[in-house]
């Protein structure tokens, strides 16, 4: 009898140590979770903080993001809209004023943030002479200001550089170089050796993600957007480093509406949106999620509408509209789910499963 009740209570508490330790795992799963949600050309020009005609949307939008949980975010360029080439002294002032309200707004929402570096941190393209000699005080304020890792090549300390979350390894690039005095929109040089041994020191991370402001390849749908492309895409030599390093992610922004190309297990996501043209009518960002050997990805879209008269921007004949507000549509259904994608690492292998949307 004392061995029959024995062996019950045996059972038992082996019954109940497996649903803890089930509960326990599940718990540590969700703890392990790494999320990040990623907003190119946030704003992509040159908005004050406070902004009366813009504050709630802007406010919706980022209270949005921390719904979401992430535990950073990413924004791949044109912070403002920088056409401060009026002088050295111009760039240091303008910068002082404008990065730091977009500042601000992500200490206000507690944002752990990294960026990159748009054409609009560099004046805004074209680049004629006079405006590539102030090249090196554009990219002083951006660095000044925005205090990015300082890990990068010596020539672009604060403007490239890498963080290592865990499993993840982020890179943020920045797609412009200045060579004999002309602009070339490309990673090389001492960058892309830099980028080299940063992956091939990283080598054991389980997910990679690259972050620059310019698409690499492909034909990608834009609004407002100058489409400025790598020069030559997927014949550069950093699109080949990247593919030899088994890049899981490729962010960038610049064409202000979602493309989703996928090539050589490279996705390339250019989404973001530019705040104040009616024709850009929605703000798209990325989640992604990191769980084990899954990497879930979800693209949302919130709707807004610009409205009133140009505001006024250093020297933009045509600068935002003057008020930016949520629409009607996304008041009421809150943000639309466009796409979701999962990258799935087991055994060597990579797969994409779960492609609704944008993904497919």
């Amino acid at each position: 009898m004392k061995k029959t009740t024995f062996l019950l209570m045996a059972l038992a508490l082996t019954g109940f140590c497996n649903t803890i330790s089930a509960q326990q795992r599940e718990q540590d799963s969700n703890d392990k979770c790494l999320r990040f949600i990623s907003f190119p050309d946030f704003f992509n020009f040159d908005i004050p903080h406070p902004c009366p005609g813009y504050d709630s949307a802007v406010n919706y939008f980022l209270n949005q993001v921390v719904l979401e949980d992430p535990d950073f975010v990413l924004v791949a360029g044109d912070l403002v809209n920088g056409h401060w080439w009026d002088s050295p002294a111009c760039v240091k002032h303008m910068g002082s004023i404008y990065y730091q309200a977009w500042l601000r707004r992500m200490h206000e929402h507690k944002f752990r943030f990294y960026t990159a570096v748009g054409d609009h941190e560099l004046g805004d393209d074209p680049w004629p002479k006079s405006k590539i000699q102030l090249i090196p005080f554009l990219e002083k304020a951006y660095c000044e200001n925005l205090n990015m890792p300082l890990n990068g090549p010596v020539n672009k300390k604060g403007l490239a550089y890498f963080v290592r979350e865990g499993d993840l390894l982020v890179i943020t690039v920045e797609t412009f170089e200045v060579i004999d005095d002309s602009m070339h929109l490309d990673v090389t040089g001492e960058q892309l050796q830099w980028f080299r041994k940063v992956l091939d020191d990283n080598a054991d991370a389980v997910f990679k993600i690259v972050q620059g402001h310019i698409p690499v390849w492909g034909e990608n749908k834009s609004r407002s957007s100058s489409r400025l492309m790598l020069e030559k895409g997927k014949e550069s030599e950093f699109y080949r480093v990247m593919v030899e390093h088994d890049i899981d992610l490729y962010l960038a922004g610049e064409f202000h509406d979602v493309t989703v190309l996928e090539s050589d297990g490279i996705w390339q996501i250019v989404h973001g949106s530019s705040w104040g043209r009616e024709i850009v009518n929605t703000e798209d960002y990325l989640k992604g999620e990191i769980a084990g050997y899954d990497l879930n990805l979800t693209m949302k879209r919130i709707y807004m509408d610009a409205t009133g008269e140009y505001m006024w921007n250093l020297n933009k004949k045509k600068g935002p509209r003057e008020a930016v507000t949520v629409n009607e549509k996304t008041l009421k259904d809150g943000p639309e789910i466009t796409g979701t994608l999962t990258i799935r690492k087991t055994g060597g292998d990579k797969q994409f499963i779960n492609r609704t949307g944008v993904f497919q």
